[in-house]
């Protein structure tokens, strides 16, 4: 009887309703078990220290990205100054995009394994980025078109908000425009001037604003695209730009990372595959989504020309190797799945839950592992810090990687081996020579007694490492980037 009351409940009840709260409850406990890294931290730390949205305005302008997360840290961090309400209004954002992937016409087991896949379960929740604001975004544009493509006011508003929130945002604002002027033209030349002058204005504006915040002055700009010393016609840049689809679509861990490093790791890459079949592959990756959503015309121009523009900035873009930035591909496939739907024919879906399927996998692997261990060990760091740290005694952090986590979870700011003075977030745009940051180093170290130094690499050419006493090692960390060693130096 008891079995049978439990079969009647499930079958009368909405599994969506339970999604919901699932979604947001293993979003909860995963914050609580994830250690912001430097990319979190950084733009947390950038909202926290600026004391006017000018000053926030000012420094964004190299950190190569539109400026709502931004706004939105300001607004936290005028409240409170501890990083986890971040992560809490993060997995707000995520679970309002889940909301609206319950709505659509998707089935029960897609919505699931939609929902709890890699991206929008674990890179694009579980991790404070602008990342998750950009899929609700891009989520939301789409929600809106399948309800009513008429309302383009409506439209463009979203639109402009999604532009100010990354760069690959920016190119499907475009695509997604492009592919309503082509698909919606008879439509478009029914309404009024003064709709449409209002909805370009709105788009343009946006555009402009997104772009003046993503394209850094000259100056750092030259120095960013300095970065990469692959030739434009190099095997390596073509190989990179063409296997995006192969990453994003489907994406592999490398399960067998040393260390449980797993993050950013390709599983294809540990094969050791020739170049002519990295080119096979990456092109199968990207012509399956076309292939399922085929029926419906305006998916496939939106994912073709997303596709295109997405390719042509990418391959000049150096230091833009993150599984993050695959991570669009999938989204934007996401999103043209959802249009086209209703018209996927059954080898379409089944295709279409094999690759849900197997982000899914990828999604409970990332949160098992990050629930088993530290992401970054810059909280471990911080909190031995204040077990280790004797009265008054000064830190230096040597690595300015290793500054953000610990500056946020701290609250302080440490000397910056960047310009000499008193920093949380990384500086990009300035470094100091060796000669002269040693010069400083050792003036600021000889005013103590004793001093606290974190670093990640040898130091042996700033300090003098007899004075070194080694404290403790910490390299348990997800990301090994902020693995850390805490010496004790005594002049």
């Amino acid at each position: 009887m008891l079995t049978g009351r439990v079969n009647h409940f499930i079958k009368s009840s909405n599994p969506n309703l339970l999604i919901l709260p699932v979604f947001f409850i293993l979003s909860l406990v995963g914050i609580f078990h994830h250690e912001i890294w430097l990319d979190e931290a950084q733009h947390f730390l950038i909202a926290r220290d600026s004391g006017s949205l000018r000053e926030l305005f000012r420094v964004c302008r190299i950190e190569g990205h539109p400026v709502l997360w931004n706004i939105i840290l300001f607004i936290i961090t005028r409240l409170t100054s501890n990083p986890f309400w971040m992560q809490f209004v993060h997995i707000l954002i995520s679970t309002c995009t889940v909301f609206l992937i319950l709505k659509s016409k998707l089935n029960i087991a897609e919505k699931i394994t939609v929902i709890f896949g890699y991206y929008l379960f674990y890179e694009y929740n579980i991790i404070s980025r602008n990342y998750g604001i950009s899929a609700l975004m891009m989520i939301l544009l789409i929600y809106f078109y399948i309800r009513d493509p008429g309302s383009i006011i409506r439209l463009a508003v979203i639109i402009f908000l999604l532009a100010q929130t990354h760069l690959f945002s920016l190119l499907f604002s475009v695509a997604f425009v492009l592919t309503y002027i082509i698909h919606r033209r008879k439509p478009l030349s029914e309404l009024s001037n003064r709709i449409l002058i209002i909805a370009g204005l709105i788009i343009l504006t946006g555009w402009v604003i997104s772009a003046y915040f993503i394209i850094p002055p000259w100056q750092y700009g030259m120095k960013f695209l300095s970065y990469d010393s692959s030739g434009y016609f190099s095997t390596e840049r073509i190989v990179r730009t063409v296997s995006v689809g192969l990453k994003g679509i489907f994406y592999i861990p490398d399960y067998n990372a040393p260390g449980h490093h797993f993050f950013n790791t390709h599983y294809y890459l540990t094969l050791n595959l020739k170049v002519w079949a990295i080119y096979l592959l990456s092109i199968i990756a990207l012509a399956i989504p076309s292939f399922i959503i085929k029926s419906n015309r305006f998916a496939i121009i939106l994912y073709c020309t997303f596709l295109i523009i997405f390719i042509a900035v990418y391959f000049f873009l150096p230091l833009v190797y993150g599984i993050r930035y695959f991570g669009f591909i999938y989204i934007v496939f996401i999103c043209c799945y959802l249009v086209a739907r209703p018209q996927v024919k059954k080898t379409g879906i089944f295709t279409s839950i094999i690759i849900f399927t197997l982000q899914f996998v990828n999604g409970i692997y990332a949160y098992s592992m990050d629930f088993k261990y530290p992401f970054s060990e810059g909280k471990e760091v911080s909190s031995y810090l204040g077990e280790a740290r004797l009265k008054n005694e000064k830190v230096y952090i040597l690595n300015p990687a290793l500054r953000p986590a610990i500056s946020a979870y701290t609250g302080e700011r440490f000397f910056g081996t960047e310009n000499g003075g008193l920093l949380s977030y990384c500086r990009w745009d300035e470094s100091l020579p060796d000669s002269i940051l040693k010069s400083k180093l050792n003036i600021a170290l000889d005013s103590t007694c004793t001093s606290l130094i974190i670093c990640n690499t040898s130091v042996h050419h700033l300090l003098d490492t007899a004075k070194l006493q080694k404290l403790r090692t910490f390299s348990n960390g997800i990301f090994r980037g902020e693995d850390a060693v805490i010496y004790r130096y005594r002049k």
